[in-house]
């Protein structure tokens, strides 16, 4: 597993135009210049609306509603060595994330873009990979996929975040906010075990999966997602036949994150395509049209 690496996410039923299909084109071949992943997803909202069901638990009106409390997450390799810690701050809505390998650590914010330092000019610069809403179902679609992890939960807080123009642009880390217990319960792929987990008792879900021998997603005595533990024997699931195995522990601890400023705006698409359309504005441009005229 390669936690440290922005992956592009491109859902090909979701894109259909010619422009489109340039930009996706345009994504995946800058996205390979940077050393970057790409990974196909799909999701069918038409059979999730036949069995519709409030996988939620919770109505979302408000940022507020979802982002409860502070989250710390740690993430450590398949050989059990930490390799980056998340902290997650509710009041901004972004994580900053810290690790061993880079000097400086990388943000992601409510409205999608992440933020990355350049050594070379001594500034953080961001970038919108997509606009949030895209952005929020691509992730969507890779996380539920690669994870095996229940659809529909994932995708209506999608659907009730964008509609306050927010991004579930924060990988693992969100899952803390979406899965319950309940989610698993009565489900053939995974099985339940009570563990000791210090003085108190845990939920753990084992797969029942071949293919994800010795996975299992576990939560603590308040239903809170404390321990995500992945072994995936499908090669399919990632490039070059690497295995996307892993461990992510969940801290519920206040933690404070502030985004860079005097930062540098980078768009993912170079050249004539990336004037064309401006990744900072997202696909739909004409949605900013109002601000830009009374900023003029």
């Amino acid at each position: 597993m390669k936690p440290l690496q922005v992956i592009v996410l491109i859902v090909v039923c979701f894109l259909g135009t010619s422009t489109q299909a340039q930009l996706l084109d345009a994504l995946k071949k800058r996205a390979k210049e940077k050393g970057l992943e790409t990974q196909e997803v799909s999701y069918d909202p038409n059979a999730a609306q036949q069995n519709s069901t409030n996988y939620t638990e919770i109505e979302i009106n408000k940022a507020e509603d979802f982002f409860t409390k502070d989250v710390i997450m740690e993430t450590y390799d398949a050989n059990g060595a930490l390799v980056q810690t998340s902290f997650f701050d509710k009041e901004v809505i972004a994580m900053r994330t810290e690790s061993r390998v880079t000097p400086k650590p990388i943000y992601h914010d409510r409205k999608g873009k992440f933020y990355a330092y350049n050594a070379e000019i001594g500034k953080y610069e961001n970038m919108s990979l997509l606009p949030s809403s895209s952005m929020g179902f691509m992730t969507a679609g890779m996380t539920t996929q690669v994870y095996k992890l229940p659809q529909d939960p994932y995708f209506e807080a999608f659907e009730a975040l964008s509609n306050l123009d927010i991004a579930m642009n924060f990988l693992v880390l969100e899952l803390a906010f979406i899965y319950k217990p309940f989610h698993f319960e009565d489900d053939a792929f995974y099985s339940l075990v009570e563990v000791k987990c210090g003085n108190s008792t845990c939920k753990r879900f084992n797969y029942n999966d071949n293919e994800y021998n010795g996975s299992y997603i576990q939560f603590d005595d308040q239903d809170r997602l404390v321990e995500f533990n992945i072994i995936s024997t499908n090669k399919q699931l990632t490039q070059d036949e690497r295995n996307p195995s892993g461990k992510f522990k969940y801290y519920y601890k206040e933690c404070e994150v502030i985004l860079p400023e005097d930062v540098v705006e980078r768009s993912m698409v170079p050249g004539p395509l990336g004037k064309i359309i401006p990744l900072e504005k997202g696909l739909e441009p004409w949605k900013h049209n109002k601000k830009d005229k009374q900023k003029n």
